[in-house]
């Protein structure tokens, strides 16, 4: 005999079987369950979304900023003015901002590899520092993207890619003809994983 629980009062006087209440209560858990994984799922899927945006957000920043200064970089040996560059950073001058004495500034971009970023350093070429010659590190520098795992930088000579440019010791100096930069970054982990993404981005100097 089935046992009858929550007696109604309907003309029959049928309740519901425990049966009945078990397989409501298991379709109601399948519910509330399949809810949960669907929400779950998108947040992830927004997690991820938001991870891609962020990665391509700090390197559009960097490669933007580069090729704002890079492409105006200037060099002139007579008055000082040198180019130099390496695998994870480049020093030059060109053109800042409008300013009274001048609108020259020193760059200096380059990988910090400890903190994942890329950062630059930038001097202003005035009467407190009237010189073009390169500190020789980076103080004051300011974080441009973050999150970066990879950044590499080579010159091009006309015929080959080169690791480094460095017009002091030159016979003829001039600058690259071209700047590619390798980038990747990476975002935070979402569930385990981490959206990560290389770009890479060519620029041309016109002010030779």
């Amino acid at each position: 005999m089935r046992t009858r629980i929550l007696r109604g009062v309907s003309g029959d006087g049928r309740g519901f079987t425990v049966l009945e209440v078990l397989i409501a209560m298991i379709i109601f858990c399948i519910a509330v369950f399949s809810s949960i994984a669907i929400l779950k799922g998108s947040l992830v899927r927004f997690g991820k979304q938001t991870g891609a945006k962020k990665v391509f957000s700090e390197v559009a920043q960097v490669l933007d900023y580069m090729e704002r200064y890079l492409v105006s970089a200037v060099c002139d040996t007579d008055a000082g003015i040198a180019f130099k560059g390496a695998k994870g950073y480049v020093r030059f001058v060109s053109p800042f901002s409008e300013g009274v004495e001048s609108d020259l500034a020193k760059f200096g971009i380059y990988f910090d590899e400890e903190s994942n970023a890329v950062k630059v350093a930038v001097v202003r070429i005035d009467s407190k520092s009237p010189d073009f010659v390169f500190p020789a590190g980076f103080a004051g520098a300011q974080v441009l993207g973050e999150n970066i795992g990879e950044f590499i930088i080579s010159y091009y000579d006309g015929a080959d890619w080169l690791d480094g440019w460095d017009t002091r010791g030159m016979e003829e100096p001039k600058l690259p003809r071209l700047i590619k930069v390798e980038i990747t970054a990476f975002s935070e982990k979402i569930e385990g994983e981490r959206h990560e993404e290389g770009f890479e981005k060519f620029i041309r100097i016109i002010a030779e």
